[in-house]
């Protein structure tokens, strides 16, 4: 991994703002005491324990020349490196000593292992020798060398879905951390744009770890200010799918709104707070529901921004995300699993605490648990324990954030539906092509299948011309059940599944299939394919049931054959 790959030379030290980059990005203080002194000199010079250090490298080139990355199947591994950690004395810790700090508040190794490296010479203050009595002060430096191993995380790609001069926006994969943060350096989204791709970006919205989807990545400060500016004012609509346990409330929107607080920092734990919470609020709305494996597919709408807020308000409710293995975790938890926040909270962290060390991840979907453990083996370098290599649940979680909008509609990105979302709707797909193939030939018309599912249930089917007259797919299936049921309605949470995208406009003066839809309590349309133009131009379809509060979603892989059954016939024309 080559340091000065992708990177720009800092200012000068005699320039008028040494505290920027070229691209405008403000540097922490301790960035810029990596890029500017040896380990050698921060960890107390002819006094440091260490005698193996290079004295000429600096801390930034020691990192990232032993720094390098390995694809190994469905993980993305970096090798072990030399690794400095500077931080400034936070206001928390003033007047504390230094080893209750690093106990209290990091969870990379055991009291243990930090007592060893205070003792061992491994930690400097002020790049002086620390010892377990060192007081933290006011403006203190704590510099702390170890030979770091990282967690592996997910080696599936970050997809680029837009670009142009100010933004990147990407659809990041789940189980792979934004920026530098605890364990994770090189195995993070900013990394490995600086150092796989050569560019330099700085995030403008956080996904946690485990979350995916749609994150936007400015190139220069101003870019990314303006970005975080609509952001934080609350100038743009965020919406998330969500996988949840159970068979969430059809049709009617469900707001949460309770405060939350971080009940521990440490273990990431948050929670609702009635007394000292912050201001939380989310709307969800079902888009399906799948009674095999008893999971719904939910769309989250944050209109505050609190660290978990999604999963824990999906937890409150008693729908907690149906793979999480913080918020569905009946070891944790219990078997309610903090329904109405009901939980021994003194209990719920010890037991969370252990995850990772002598308990693998858990979670209601996947309760084995095979997850990251500290095993056995002990490093020869470091000689501390070495980590078992992560599970499904430490690399997955059914949320990803899918579109962002500008509330003035001046913009708007979404990615695709993930595949979580979608394997519980492919069969119901297929019986709509097959729906959609039981059309005759045709040279003027189009074939298109439809299928009414409610409750993971087929309750009607379709086929265009099925009914007498130039009836549509969507047309005919609606009409069949209304005949079987002797009603103009369909069972509220009732999902259709077309080939094509529903019209918006009929040329023969009927009633477009989209306003058919509209008519009844459908508020989830999968589609195979979306309409092209030379179908029916300028088909608005997707817009107005947008605006009708329809979930419309396609499904990808069946373009191909939707469109050949489409227009089969089509070939005999005669020009």
């Amino acid at each position: 991994m080559d340091a000065s790959r992708g990177k720009k030379r800092l200012h000068s030290p005699g320039a008028a703002d040494v505290s920027r980059d070229v691209y405008g990005f403000k540097m922490k203080a301790q960035d810029i005491v990596k890029s500017r002194l040896t380990a050698y000199e921060q960890m107390g010079g002819e006094s440091a324990a260490d005698k193996s250090i290079v004295p000429s490298k600096t801390i930034e080139e020691e990192e990232s020349e032993g720094a390098s990355y390995i694809i190994d199947g469905r993980l993305r591994r970096v090798n072990p490196y030399y690794f400095t950690y500077l931080t400034y004395c936070k206001m928390r810790w003033r007047d504390r000593k230094l080893i209750d700090v690093f106990i209290d508040e990091f969870r990379d190794k055991s009291p243990e292992a930090y007592k060893k490296a205070i003792g061992e010479g491994h930690v400097t203050l002020n790049q002086k020798p620390a010892n377990l009595e060192t007081i933290i002060r006011n403006g203190d430096l704590i510099s702390h060398r170890s030979y770091k191993r990282e967690p592996p995380v997910t080696s599936r790609p970050i997809k680029i879905v837009y670009e142009d001069d100010d933004i990147i926006a990407i659809d990041k994969p789940s189980g792979m951390p934004v920026h530098p943060v605890g364990r994770y350096r090189y195995n993070t989204v900013t990394k490995i744009f600086q150092h796989e791709f050569g560019r330099i970006v700085h995030p403008c919205n956080r996904l946690d770890r485990l979350t995916s989807g749609l994150m936007f990545l400015g190139k220069s400060s101003k870019s990314t200010d303006r970005f975080v500016k609509q952001i934080r004012e609350r100038s743009v609509n965020k919406e998330y799918i969500a996988r949840v346990v159970g068979k969430f409330p059809p049709n009617e929107e469900i707001v949460v709104d309770k405060p939350l607080s971080t009940l521990s920092p440490k273990l990431g734990l948050n929670v609702v707070d009635e007394e000292n919470g912050k201001e939380s609020s989310t709307e969800f709305r079902r888009v399906s529901y799948d009674p095999e494996t008893n999971t719904s597919i939910v769309k989250c709408h944050p209109l505050t921004g609190r660290s978990h807020q999604i999963r824990v308000h999906l937890q409150y409710i008693g729908y907690p995300i149906a793979n999480d293995p913080m918020y569905s975790n009946q070891f944790v938890w219990g078997p309610n699993m903090g329904k109405n926040g009901e939980a021994d909270f003194k209990q719920v962290m010890e037991n969370l605490d252990r995850i990772g060390k002598d308990r693998g991840s858990s979670s209601w979907f996947h309760p084995e648990e095979d997850g990251e453990i500290i095993t056995d083996q002990v490093c020869p370098i470091s000689g501390l324990p070495i980590y078992s290599d992560p599970g499904p649940n430490d690399l997955d979680l059914w949320l990803h954030a899918y579109r962002y909008e500008a509330a003035d509609k001046s913009w708007s990105y979404k990615t695709e539906y993930p595949e979580w979302a979608l394997q519980s709707s492919r069969k119901f797909m297929r019986q709509a092509i097959e729906e959609a193939n039981k059309c005759g030939e045709t040279q003027t018309q189009f074939n298109v299948g439809a299928v009414l599912v409610n409750n993971g249930e087929i309750i009607s089917t379709g086929h265009s011309r099925e009914l007498e007259g130039n009836t549509h797919a969507e047309q005919c299936a609606l009409e069949k059940y209304f005949t079987k049921t002797g009603s103009r309605e369909v069972p509220i949470g009732t999902e259709i599944y077309t080939t094509m995208e529903p019209c918006s406009l009929r040329l023969s003066g009927n009633l477009p299939c989209v306003d058919r839809i509209l008519e009844t309590n459908i508020k989830t349309c999968f589609v195979g394919v979306v309409e092209p133009d030379t179908f029916v131009k300028n088909n608005t379809s997707v817009n107005k049931l947008r605006e009708n509060n329809v979930e419309y979603v396609h499904i990808p892989g069946y373009e191909e054959e939707c469109l050949e059954i489409a227009k089969k016939g089509h070939e005999k024309i005669v020009h």
